[in-house]
């Protein structure tokens, strides 16, 4: 019998992080729009306005579709008898359809790798992002594979074991 649901929220920190940066960046790009505007190139202030509009699109996506969330305390990620719940890119993916669960790093966030046992419509790999998921990407991992170990009746034997 698998554990209890387990519900992983969306990370503040990470939707702070990716807030601030683009903050940074608009305010660059702004502050150059007004220079240009200032010393009359209209067409040097309008190409960067039109990027500074982009920064404000990007910004105000971010902000609803990841701040709103983690300030909700709404689940990015949760796991359930049935399998694991990606809320980020709306993924839903079966224990019984999971081959093996991997862990991939990065440079600055890392990726569970599901390896399923079929080609689906995301191929034979599936990767969730553990960018936006609140917590330490290796603890994560690390009660996404026990899960996924009781949910199948699965025992691995440690390296440190052996």
């Amino acid at each position: 019998m698998p554990p209890e649901v387990i519900q992983i929220p969306y990370s503040k920190k990470s939707g702070y992080a990716g807030l601030a940066v683009l903050l940074i960046l608009m305010s660059f790009l702004l502050r150059t729009a007004v220079t240009n505007y200032l010393v009359h190139d209209i067409l040097g202030a309008s190409i960067f306005g039109v990027f500074v509009l982009f920064i404000l699109f990007l910004l105000g996506l971010m902000i609803v579709t990841r701040l709103i969330p983690a300030f909700k305390g709404e689940v990015a990620l949760e796991l359930d008898e049935n399998g694991v719940k990606d809320y980020i890119r709306n993924i839903i993916l079966d224990w019984k359809d999971i081959e093996d669960i991997g862990l991939r790093p990065g440079r600055s966030t890392a990726m569970l790798v599901f390896e399923l046992k079929f080609d689906s419509d995301f191929g034979k790999q599936v990767f969730i992002s553990l960018r936006w998921v609140d917590g330490k990407d290796q603890d994560i991992f690390k009660t996404v594979l026990n899960y996924f170990d009781a949910a199948e009746g699965i025992e691995r034997v440690d390296d440190d074991e052996e």
